[in-house]
C-alpha cells in the first residue's frame, strides 16, 4: 500500500473556509498531500488547491467572496414564481440554483479537467439521486484503477468525462438548499456527497490507496446547540447532516482498511456559524490555521522541515482526532466560538414581499 500522504475535507457548508486555514499550516510545515479527498463543501478548497492554488492565493478568493454573498448564492427565484403562479411546489427543486458558485469555481480553476492536474490527484464524491449510487469524480486511469463494464469499482461509480467545477457542483447540492446538479444530454441529477461521504475517509484509503491520512472534520462532535430551532429550518437541516456525518464516521471506523491506515483527523469546533454567513470567512481562516499550528508543534514538527510527514504520524496506530474530546483546548474551543458581528438591519421587503412583486410582474408581462 502507498506511504502517499492523503488530505481529506469534509463537507461543512461555509465552514470549508477553515480547511483553508488548515491548507496554510500544511504548506508551512511542508506536508505535501499527494491525494486530496473533499466533499460537499470541501470539495471546493480540495478542487482549488489540487488545481494548484496555494494557500495563500486561496485566502485571497475566500476573503474577496466573504464580502460578495450575492454573487454566491442566486436564489432560484424562477423556480419559486413558477411554483406560487401554478400553486405546484414540486417546481422548486431547492432554494439556490448553484450555477453562479460553479461558475466562479471554473473561473478560479488553472485546470478544468481532472486529466490536467500535475500537483496531486483529486477526488469528489457526491450521490445519484436517481439511484442512490455513490459516485466518485477523478482520473481513475492516473490512480490505477479499472472500473467494471458497468464503471463501478469498490462500490463507486468512477467518472471523469465532467469538468472540475461540475463535479464540485454535484458534491455541493445539498438536498433541498441547491437545485441538483443536471447535466447536459444526460437524465441522472446529483446532490451533496455528504449524504454517503461527509467525511470521506474511505475514498482517501480504497480509492487513493493512501495509508497515512490527514482529515479536516467540520462536522458535529457531540457539543450541544441549545438554538437550533431559533437558528430557523437550514441550520436544522445542516445539523441533522452534521449528525449523520458524524455517525458515518464512527462507522467507518469500524472498516478494517481504516483501522490499518494511520489516520489523524482535526476538528475546528466551528459550530456557530450559518449556512451562507460567508462575511465570517476571515475568522473561520484563522481558526482553522490556529488549529493546525496547534496539532503540528505538539507533535514536535518544524516549519519547513522535510521530516514533518514521520513525525506528524511518529506512534499513530489508530485514528486520532484532535482536539481529544474533553481535553482542556478542546473544552476552550467549543467555549470561545467566533464572536457573531451586530448588523444593522436595513429596511427591505421581506421574501414574501418579493415573491409577490416578481408574481405581479409576471402577471403583467
Amino acid at each position: 500500500m502507498s506511504e502517499n500522504l492523503a488530505l481529506v475535507l469534509s463537507g461543512g457548508s461555509v465552514r470549508a473556509a477553515a480547511q483553508v486555514g488548515v491548507l496554510r499550516a500544511v504548506e508551512e510545515y511542508k506536508l505535501e498531500p499527494a491525494v486530496v479527498v473533499g466533499t460537499s463543501g470541501g470539495s471546493i478548497v480540495a478542487a482549488l488547491y489540487a488545481a494548484g492554488l496555494s494557500a495563500a492565493q486561496l485566502e485571497q478568493l475566500f476573503v474577496d467572496y466573504s464580502k460578495a454573498k450575492g454573487r454566491i448564492v442566486d436564489l432560484n427565484w424562477p423556480g419559486a414564481v413558477l411554483a406560487l403562479l401554478t400553486w405546484d411546489f414540486r417546481k422548486l427543486t431547492g432554494a439556490v440554483r448553484g450555477k453562479s458558485l460553479e461558475e466562479i469555481i471554473a473561473q478560479s480553476l488553472p485546470v478544468q479537467r481532472f486529466q490536467e492536474l500535475s500537483k496531486c490527484q483529486l477526488l469528489i464524491p457526491a450521490v445519484n439521486l436517481n439511484n442512490g449510487q455513490p459516485t466518485v469524480f477523478c482520473d481513475y486511469r492516473a490512480l490505477g484503477l479499472e472500473p467494471d463494464a458497468n464503471g463501478e469499482w469498490a462500490g463507486y461509480v468512477l467518472r471523469d468525462d465532467l469538468t472540475i467545477a461540475q463535479a464540485v457542483r454535484a458534491s455541493i447540492s445539498i438536498p433541498g438548499v441547491f437545485v441538483p446538479a443536471t447535466f447536459a444530454q444526460e437524465q441522472d441529477c446529483y446532490v451533496d456527497g455528504g449524504l454517503r461521504d461527509g467525511y470521506p475517509l474511505n475514498i482517501a484509503v480504497r480509492l487513493g490507496r493512501a495509508q497515512r491520512v490527514l482529515g479536516v472534520n467540520l462536522g458535529y462532535a457531540g457539543m450541544r446547540r441549545d438554538t437550533i430551532l431559533a437558528d430557523g429550518p437550514l441550520e436544522i437541516l445542516n445539523q441533522s447532516l452534521d449528525i449523520m456525518i458524524w455517525a458515518q464516521f464512527k462507522d467507518r471506523l469500524q472498516d478494517r482498511a481504516l483501522a490499518q491506515s494511520r489516520i489523524i483527523t482535526i476538528n475546528p469546533l466551528i459550530y456557530n456559524i450559518g449556512t451562507f454567513e460567508v462575511e465570517y470567512i476571515p475568522e473561520m481562516i484563522a481558526r482553522g490555521y490556529e488549529v493546525a499550528v496547534r496539532l503540528f508543534r505538539e507533535r514536535g514538527l518544524a516549519a519547513g522541515s522535510s521530516q514533518n510527514r514521520e513525525r506528524l504520524f511518529l506512534s499513530v496506530r489508530s485514528p486520532v482526532s484532535f482536539p481529544e474530546k474533553n481535553s482542556p483546548y478542546f473544552n476552550y474551543l467549543l467555549a470561545n466560538q467566533i464572536p457573531k458581528k451586530t448588523i444593522e438591519a436595513q429596511p427591505r421587503p421581506g421574501v414574501l414581499g418579493q415573491l409577490r412583486s416578481l408574481v405581479r410582474r409576471r402577471a403583467l408581462g
